[in-house]
């Protein structure tokens, strides 16, 4: 008994060193592999890290952070524009203006050449102001795309643009080769989002170098003339549908004796082109650079590109409110109550749509447009309708610093609530006046309803389309309208009289 007792026990021993030996067998593979998993997780960081430092190292690496903030990077970036700039302007100056050499002839350094200081980006970051002859035989828009394309490479593109006037010109309508007429210059600001890096004044190359200094605003500001002129009536025109094509009725419009807002419709043929049609409007002077982004609710709205302020030498050196002033808004696609027989085109908000999905649609719409400064629906009875839709794209908007009218294409719009709530200057329109296009009678009743509306309240907005019968019907009217004491303003306009009396919620 006691012989199988001691061989019971030895076996037990055995057996259980054995299962020790095995364990520890199996614990040496595990920690193998979790010492692996480590040292891989380790090297993935590492070159993960070099990557990053090399994408910093890119032009869109620079930008994206440029655009984020960093302010070490806005030299780069600058850099980097200017180079691709020398390419594409064979008049452009490069570098900082310091290094501009001119001789008397050229009326001095101020005139071509200029650098604006951007403390708010960087302590040394400075605009780079220049004037520049547009190649003779070469249009405003050819430029603008082919300054586009060049510094695309460089992470840069075109925050603003806008027609200019000469200031100092006869007025003539003479044209130069490239079919921009001479009393008109194209104003270019450039960079990446909020952090401009160069303001170009583009001028034809084969007309005089126009007479341009860069410098803050004169105390007779365009601002204080159209507070001056303001009467118990003031009315904005908003003209929507623009971009399907150009012909000799937008070119009337276009030369309207009124102030006119264009809505432009995104991805059409001639969006980008009338884009253009924007001039210089009578706002409060800008706050300082610091305001622009993320501006408190009720200061003066400011686009994000705000690149160096000019000072147009006036004929007589007096400032002049031009007649034909033309601001430009996105009109932003949305649904409709009865899609899909009514097509709001494609690209357009819809209900249901995601945060991230409305702000990839407004920032392509506002990428193709630079010139916008605010959006107003293009159908979207049912997209308006909708209180979480809205409430999703007044956020985007109020993101972006863009201001918002209802078109109020159905009474059942919370649109311009919405916009309230989130802090999104805004207006409704109050009436279309060519409902129906052919009937130019009942067009002058409309716009005589919208005359009594701003009589009535101080103010009205009202829509019309680029049509030959609303033409022809504001043509003969406005001439008669401004007699009997009708002030015609754009919608940014509007809203900054509005916010001057403290009449906005």
């Amino acid at each position: 008994m006691v012989a199988r007792s001691h061989s019971n026990t030895s076996k037990r021993a055995s057996g259980s060193k054995r299962r020790q030996g095995r364990r520890r067998a199996k614990a040496r593979p595990r920690v193998s592999r979790a010492l692996g998993w480590t040292v891989l997780g380790l090297a993935l960081l590492v070159i993960t890290g070099i990557g990053l430092l090399a994408w910093t190292r890119t032009q869109v690496g620079q930008a994206t952070l440029l655009r984020l903030g960093s302010g070490k990077m806005y030299a780069d970036v600058q850099a980097g524009i200017d180079a691709a700039l020398v390419g594409a302007l064979p008049g452009y100056h490069c570098g900082p203006a310091g290094r501009v050499k001119l001789s008397a002839a050229d009326g001095g350094d101020d005139l071509l050449a200029s650098d604006w200081p951007l403390p708010w980006v960087a302590p040394a970051a400075a605009v780079r102001c220049r004037v520049v002859p547009v190649p003779p035989g070469e249009s405003f828009w050819q430029a603008q795309q082919r300054i586009s394309e060049v510094i695309a490479p460089a992470a840069g593109k075109v925050l603003w643009g806008e027609r200019v006037p000469r200031g100092g010109g006869d007025g003539s309508a003479v044209r130069s080769a490239g079919g921009n007429e001479s009393g008109e210059l194209l104003r270019l600001d450039l960079g990446v989002t909020g952090r401009p890096t160069h303001t170009l004044i583009l001028y034809p190359g084969d007309t005089a170098r126009p007479p341009v200094r860069w410098g803050d605003a004169s105390s007779a500001t365009l601002w204080d003339l159209l507070r001056a002129q303001e009467t118990e009536a003031t009315v904005a025109l908003l003209i929507d549908d623009w971009g399907h094509f150009e012909n000799q009725i937008t070119e009337q419009f276009l030369a309207l004796p009124a102030p006119l807002t264009l809505a432009i419709l995104p991805g059409q043929p001639f969006s980008r082109r009338f884009a253009l049609a924007a001039t210089p409007l009578a706002l409060p002077p800008p706050a300082q650079p610091t305001a622009t982004i993320d501006s408190d609710r009720g200061s003066p709205r400011l686009r994000l590109s705000a690149g160096c302020p000019v000072v147009w030498r006036l004929a007589g050196g007096q400032a002049r409110l031009l007649e034909q002033r033309r601001e430009v808004m996105l009109h932003l696609p949305m649904e409709p109550e009865n899609y899909p027989a009514a097509d709001p085109g494609a690209r357009a908000v819809m209900v249901g749509m995601s945060q991230q999905q409305i702000e990839e649609l407004v920032d392509r719409a506002v990428a193709s447009l630079p010139t916008v400064g605010g959006v107003n629906n293009h159908m979207g009875s049912r997209a308006t309708a909708d209180p979480t839709t809205m409430q999703a794209v007044m956020t985007v908007l109020r993101q972006r610093n863009l201001f918002f009218v209802d078109s109020m294409t159905t009474n059942q719009s919370v649109a311009y609530q919405a916009a309230v709530q989130a802090g999104v200057p805004a207006l409704r329109s109050r009436l279309i006046i060519d409902a129906d296009e052919k009937d130019p009678q009942q067009i002058r009743r409309n716009l005589a309803t919208l005359v009594k509306s701003a009589r009535s309240s101080g103010f009205a907005i009202g829509i019309g389309h680029p049509y030959a019968t609303t033409m022809e019907v504001l043509r003969s009217e406005i001439p008669r309208l401004r007699a009997a004491g009708v002030h015609f303003v754009t919608v940014s306009e509007l809203l900054a009289l509005r916010r001057a009396k403290n009449d906005l919620p």
